[in-house]
């Protein structure tokens, strides 16, 4: 039985399932990883317990996005483009929901976005098990994002004087295009992605440091991954790192698009954890959220990165801490 916990480091809610079976949508996402997550650590009796999020405001969203772009969020035509349904995929006569109610679905993972980087800062981790909207630019939304959670989240943290210098660590198998763009020009968000050079976008944005992985040396991902996290911190000091955990490099992702990397489990275990005992050793606070991830696997890929940061947090439960996958 999940319970919530106001002293959670890990923020989810309910309503985080976006049930697109619901709104008459066919396309290959993810049940709830964070549902997903939970469960898994509730079965093994490692952790319980979650904080339930509040919804971003529109006066919050509208500090990043433009006044054109939030007068058209709420319509149910702005999220058809956003998802990119084609008449195959979207068959309104069996929704039970409207389509525009994703708007405010969003605005809670937005306001989880924003509750982490705050639980961050003042226990040093904590994860929203959702989130991380990086294709969500400030005047449009593309690839799923209808919303920029991280910048808003940590627009919000720097209006309110919690956090001056941020890095944003985007291990997606897409590249942060969106969180690139919007941060472009800002020297207090150092932006930094490891992504697949041939996969979407198409069109590449500037991050303050990219890292592309072609197909044909998917095995250097690892080593790519630990790259950029040895140059972003060697020349940038951030007081906080928005980890953008995207479990679509995982060989298990359903994605159709996401299939030129695949990695095993045991290599998305260890970068992840390279991440969460990187910031553990240089005492960096982390937010961590979701990213992208597809079908009905990419939850492991979740569980482990949170069981290990819960484990450096020091509030694993189970004496016989260390779990390892198989594999390389």
């Amino acid at each position: 039985m999940l319970k919530q916990d106001p002293d959670s480091i890990l923020v989810w809610s309910e309503k985080y399932k976006l049930d697109l079976v619901a709104f008459g949508v066919e396309k290959p996402f993810a049940v709830d990883r964070g549902l997903m997550v939970l469960q898994k650590l509730a079965e093994q009796k490692e952790f319980e317990g979650y904080k339930e999020p509040r919804m971003a405001t529109e006066a919050e969203l509208a500090t990043l996005h433009t006044p054109e772009y939030m007068q058209i969020l709420p319509l149910a035509d702005t999220w058809k483009e956003i998802f990119e349904l084609k008449s195959h995929e979207y068959f309104p006569e069996r929704a039970t929901r409207p389509l525009s109610h994703l708007y405010d679905d969003i605005r809670l993972q937005t306001g989880g976005t924003m509750e982490a980087v705050e639980i961050a800062l003042k226990k040093g981790f904590s994860a929203n098990l959702g989130g991380g909207f990086h294709h969500a630019y400030a005047e449009k939304g593309t690839g799923f994002c209808g919303i920029q959670d991280v910048g808003i989240a940590i627009r919000w943290a720097q209006a309110r004087g919690l956090v001056k210098n941020v890095m944003t660590l985007d291990f997606d198998f897409h590249q942060g295009d969106g969180t690139a763009k919007v941060f472009e020009g800002d020297d207090t968000v150092y932006t930094v992605s490891v992504h697949s050079e041939e996969g979407w976008p198409e069109t590449k944005q500037v991050s303050d440091l990219d890292v592309g992985v072609l197909s044909a040396e998917q095995d250097l991902y690892l080593d790519k991954c630990r790259f950029a996290l040895d140059t972003a911190l060697g020349g940038f000091k951030p007081d906080l790192i928005v980890y953008l955990a995207g479990s679509d490099p995982y060989e298990k992702c359903a994605l159709p698009g996401s299939q030129l990397i695949k990695r095993p489990l045991a290599e998305m275990q260890k970068r992840d954890e390279m991440v969460i005992d990187r910031c553990a050793a240089e005492k960096i606070p982390m937010a961590m959220v979701f990213a992208g991830g597809y079908g009905d696997h990419v939850w492991e890929v979740h569980y482990l990165a949170v069981r290990h940061m819960l484990d450096k947090a020091g509030l694993l439960s189970r004496s016989d801490k260390a779990l390892v996958t198989k594999g390389k």
